[in-house]
């Protein structure tokens, strides 16, 4: 017996005549020619070294051994059908697994993460989606690697050149201080004096090392940091209670603390502040990344409408290449 010589169209011609028992009506349901198909079914009882059908004149019906091989027939039928489904939806980004950097931050993922989760999943709920939390340093070497896709990180700084990236909001910093402070009467608060106080601040080995090291340059000394904090809750329970001060992020300000207040900084053409981005490879043009890509769109074309002011500030030139829209670089 060679059963490697069993090819589909013998079993598809095989299921067709077992379902008929009538090889004209099986062969008119296959579009081909009745003699053909006989010339089939007979191949096929070679191979398997048995009849499957017993044939008169007046009728055609299945053998026992024709019964149970048509059990069999419709799985490797349904499984074939079912993989070349499944081929199909992987080519047209319907299925797969999609790995998801983020960065754990409330005030530049907390909200756009679950909108764009939302629609991707319902969209295609055969796409397997891993989340992994991870530093921008860490997605860069991730993506690198190839260990993720596609990753959400707070960017402080330019981004290497292999990726490409969307800017989903640009958000400045704000002198955050008690109610109590001494500072509570003024409209606005330069850097240099913030800094003078005891200062809270997230830990340097984070993404905001970056903001350390700005800081510090434009004011000539480090800010006299006496906790690092990496929970911002936490920070603006300290600050309201009037141990330190801090900068936060002006998205921040959407989040109720009574005790802290919030004000801008006299200094602004320092443009301090951080991009939340979505980045990947520039390489990369798998179909689930596109249809990722996509649905991410939807989402900040959307967002754009109803983005609070601090999120659409505008970049210096050279920092982006395209503000709104998916751009070349950063």
């Amino acid at each position: 017996m060679h059963n490697e010589r069993v090819e589909l169209r013998h079993l598809r011609s095989f299921i067709a005549v077992a379902q008929e028992l009538h090889f004209s009506r099986a062969a008119k349901k296959l579009h081909i020619a009745q003699p053909a198909l006989s010339q089939q079914i007979l191949q096929l009882e070679q191979i398997l070294g048995a009849r499957l059908f017993e044939r008169t004149h007046h009728m055609v019906r299945l053998t026992n051994v024709g019964q149970l091989f048509l059990k069999d027939a419709l799985q490797i039928l349904e499984q074939v059908d079912l993989s070349l489904l499944r081929v199909q939806q992987a080519q047209n980004g319907q299925r797969g697994r999609l790995d998801i950097g983020f960065v754990n931050a409330e005030i530049a993922t907390a909200n756009i993460i679950p909108e764009v989760l939302t629609i991707y999943c319902q969209r295609f709920p055969a796409v397997e989606v891993q989340l992994k939390e991870m530093y921008l340093q860490e997605q860069l070497q991730a993506l690198k690697k190839q260990q993720i896709q596609v990753g959400f990180a707070a960017a402080f700084q330019d981004l290497p050149g292999e990726l490409d990236a969307e800017v989903l909001q640009h958000v400045p910093y704000v002198a955050a201080f008690s109610s109590r402070h001494r500072f509570a009467r003024q409209q606005s608060i330069s850097l240099s004096a913030l800094i003078e106080e005891p200062f809270f601040f997230c830990p340097r080995q984070s993404d905001s090392g970056v903001l350390y090291e700005r800081i510090a340059q434009i004011c000539g000394v480090n800010p006299r940091v006496i906790q690092e904090v990496s929970n911002i809750h936490i920070m603006l329970g300290l600050i309201a209670a009037n141990l330190g001060v801090s900068l936060v992020a002006a998205s921040a300000t959407t989040l109720p603390f009574p005790g802290v207040m919030y004000r801008p900084l006299s200094d602004i053409n320092h443009n301090i502040a951080f991009r939340t981005v979505l980045l990947w490879q520039r390489d990369d043009l798998s179909p689930l990344l596109r249809e990722f890509l996509i649905v991410a769109r939807e989402v900040f074309a959307q967002r754009k409408k109803t983005l609070p002011s601090f999120e659409v500030w505008e970049t210096s030139a050279g920092d982006i290449r395209k503000e709104g829209g998916f751009s070349q670089s950063l």
